[in-house]
C-alpha cells in the first residue's frame, strides 16, 4: 500500500498559480464559490447559505486531510496569493488501490483564461510523481462542457456515463467518469 503524506501541506506551483491550503481567512471566498447556484450548477451539494456554512466545509476539509482521506488546495494567482479564485482536490483517496478522485470548482471571473487547465495539470504531476498514484479519476455532470473541455486538454479519457447515478434535490443525475493512468511507471 502506498504512504499518503500531506505534512506539511504541499503549496504546488504552476506558470502563473500556487496551489495554497485553505484557511479560515479564505471564508470570504469559499462562501462566494459555494453560495452562487450558477458555479454549483453541476456539483450536487447543499449551497452555502452564510460564512458560518463556509467555515463548517474548510474545517471538514482540515479534518479529511488530517485523515488523509482528502486534500483541497485554493487556486491562486501567483501574483495575488491571498485571492482564493477556485478549489481543486483531491479526493476519495484509496491508497491500497493507489487510486483517487480530482475535483475542482473556479470562480466565474475566471473562467475561459486556462486557469483549470492549469491547476488540473499540476495536480496531476503532483499526484503521479510526488504521490506515486496510479490512477486518478474525476466524476462530473455530463452537462458540465467547460469541465469536459478540461478534462480532454488534460488528458483524461471519458470511460462510462452512469445514467441516473445521483439521487439530489428530488431528482437522478447522470455521472460521466473520467479517467488517467500514471505513463510514466515501468
Amino acid at each position: 500500500m502506498m504512504e499518503i503524506n500531506f505534512s506539511p501541506f504541499p503549496v504546488l506551483k504552476s506558470g502563473r498559480l500556487t496551489l495554497r491550503e485553505i484557511t479560515s481567512a479564505d471564508v470570504d471566498a469559499v462562501f462566494a464559490l459555494r453560495s452562487d447556484p450558477d458555479t454549483m450548477r453541476y456539483i450536487p451539494r447543499p449551497l452555502a447559505k452564510n460564512t458560518e456554512d463556509a467555515l463548517t466545509l474548510i474545517g471538514t476539509f482540515e479534518e479529511m486531510l488530517i485523515k488523509k482521506e482528502c486534500i483541497n488546495w485554493a487556486i491562486t494567482l501567483s501574483d495575488n496569493e491571498k485571492l482564493l479564485v477556485g478549489m481543486i482536490c483531491l479526493i476519495r483517496i484509496q491508497p491500497e488501490n493507489f487510486r483517487t478522485e480530482v475535483g475542482y470548482i473556479l470562480h466565474p471571473d475566471f473562467r475561459g483564461k486556462g486557469i483549470m487547465l492549469e491547476a488540473v495539470n499540476r495536480i496531476v504531476k503532483y499526484a503521479f510523481a510526488d504521490l506515486k498514484f496510479h490512477t486518478l479519476e474525476a466524476v462530473i455532470d455530463p452537462r458540465n462542457i467547460a469541465s469536459q473541455k478540461v478534462l480532454d486538454a488534460a488528458g483524461f479519457i471519458r470511460e462510462g456515463l452512469f445514467k441516473d447515478k445521483v439521487y439530489y434535490n428530488g431528482q437522478f443525475l447522470d455521472s460521466a467518469v473520467y479517467s488517467m493512468l500514471n505513463a510514466d511507471e515501468s
